[in-house]
């Protein structure tokens, strides 16, 4: 088969009401996992493919989702008339070509490969043994609705030609229709699915998310860690990385694992544990691995100084937060209101022309005379307390706003305060709820394990400038808004907390 001449068909309809709090905001199809949205793994799957994608449920957050992030495929999508698996399907087959082949497939699969196109004149039914599904097909006994983990339909139906389904109506179950109606098929099994619909299943892949970025694959082995990049589109941000290491390493800085080799990236395995994960620690320890990390930082601010640029300051911390949120703004319910009541805080919205003012406002509280040596992503994540609660720090950003190791050094304390107060450790694994209407937000997430003690640590530290930290701490949230376009509830969570931290640092000015 000519990969360029297959159309898919997205049955994307549904509440996915199985996946709770995921689908409170976004349809099915929309779930992140794995870095991206159970659409895009299909579109990546299938690349030169031409899409119809069936939706209902919250359909405009589908269409303004792809308005914001157009796919790299020919996509349409189309509203389902109907009720059930069957819904859309008629209207999507009735603007394909008949004599080109068809895949109908539903949205929460990610199909890893398929065991060579068939080579079949009739419809085919694909079968596996990846997840028990409440229907089964064997050759002896044909399509029954019995659940079945070993020969159990996957959702996933292959036509020769698209001519070859039969009309279906515009309601009801699909396989109990094509059971009835099709009696002419061939089976092919295909074990390397995934279905992503129950709610532990998406919350298993959150929890195994950040462990490295979607495009690095990262091997652990005894006392080493092998990184390399597997999407050539990031090739030069993991060569600032391996930059990174080579001059903290010149500078004398001795908390970063050793380098073996760059090409590819082999580096010393640091054993111990990420912050946001020990709940085991003291209050005292807690305290104790917090001065670490604010002194292992000063130790490394220091090796170096030279002048401040202002305008890195203003590209980092403003054009970039505001071109990130305008990039994603039409996804923000609340995004033309003067204010915006944030967790019970009404906060100011600097994106609207009453409130442009406070750019300029916040400039001038964040000027600083010298630019350091930083990390530039020193949160809970990309760092590592071993057995003597010392911090180990890797993953650097590897630049800030030019590439280099240069930049301001309250970002990285800006960052620590990020994870140990803002939570951005669990947020990013999407432990969180969202609520969001086009007046109010409640983004609902356990305290983090250090936020007490480091309120307390990062006060007596910096006193008044606790101001700065807060602003810093907003720009953050709201610059993350533009950069986590995988998830939507990602997107509009971390602006509604940019709009709480940078009321709080504003309202202490």
């Amino acid at each position: 088969m000519n990969p360029e001449s297959l159309q898919v068909i997205v049955q994307a309809g549904g509440r996915g009401s199985r996946l709770r709090h995921h689908t409170w905001n976004k349809p099915k199809c929309l779930v992140s996992v794995h870095g991206k949205t159970l659409l895009n793994h299909l579109f990546d799957r299938f690349p030169q493919a031409r899409f119809w994608v069936i939706g209902d449920y919250a359909f405009d957050q589908l269409v303004t989702y792809h308005q914001i992030n157009p796919p790299a495929v020919d996509c349409h999508f189309l509203r389902a008339r109907g009720k059930g698996t069957m819904a859309g399907i008629a209207d999507a087959v009735s603007q394909l070509d008949p004599e080109r082949p068809l895949l109908l497939v539903w949205a929460d699969l990610i199909i890893g490969s398929i065991p060579n196109w068939p080579t079949e004149t009739c419809p085919v039914l694909f079968t596996t043994s990846a997840f028990t599904c409440r229907w089964s097909a064997t050759p002896e006994q044909g399509l029954q609705e019995i659940p079945s983990g070993q020969n159990g339909v996957a959702g996933l139906f292959y036509f020769p030609q698209a001519k070859l389904l039969p009309c279906p109506p515009e309601s009801g179950e699909f396989v109990r229709w094509f059971a009835a109606t099709c009696s002419d098929y061939a089976l092919l099994r295909c074990d390397t699915l995934e279905e992503l619909g129950e709610f532990a299943v998406i919350e298993q892949n959150n929890d195994r998310a950040g462990f490295c970025r979607f495009f690095n694959k990262v091997e652990m082995m005894d006392d080493r860690v092998v990184k390399t990049v597997v999407d050539d589109r990031f090739v030069e941000l993991h060569q600032k990385e391996v930059a990174w290491y080579q001059k903290a390493r010149e500078l004398g800085f001795q908390r970063i694992p050793k380098i073996y080799s760059e090409s590819p990236l082999i580096m010393e395995k640091i054993h111990g544990a990420h912050a946001w994960q020990m709940d085991d620690l003291t209050a005292r320890e807690r305290r104790s691995v917090l001065t670490d990390y604010l002194d292992a930082l000063d130790s490394l601010h220091q090796t170096m100084s030279k002048p401040a640029d202002s305008d890195d300051l203003q590209e980092v911390y403003l054009q970039k937060t505001i071109q990130r949120v305008q990039s994603i703004e039409p996804i923000i319910a609340a995004r033309k209101q003067d204010t915006i009541i944030v967790n019970g805080k009404k906060c100011r919205n600097p994106f609207v022309s009453r409130h442009a003012g406070l750019f300029t406002q916040i400039l001038s509280k964040l000027q600083t005379d010298r630019f350091v040596p930083i990390h530039g992503d020193a949160t809970f994540s990309n760092t590592l307390i071993d057995n003597r609660l010392r911090v180990w720090f890797i993953d650097p950003r590897g630049y800030f706003a030019k590439p280099g190791i240069m930049g301001d050094p309250w970002y990285d304390f800006a960052k620590v305060y990020y994870s140990a107060v803002g939570g951005y450790d669990l947020f990013n694994r999407r432990k969180f709820k969202l609520y969001v209407d086009d007046q109010t937000a409640e983004v609902l997430m356990n305290e983090p394990l250090f936020a007490k003690e480091a309120q307390q640590i990062f006060a007596e530290r910096f006193g008044e400038e606790m101001a700065r930290i807060d602003i810093l701490h907003g720009l953050i949230w709201l610059s993350l808004s533009g950069y986590v376009k995988d998830d939507i509830d990602s997107m509009i969570g971390a602006f509604h907390f940019g709009l709480y931290w940078l009321e709080t640092g504003i309202a202490h000015l």
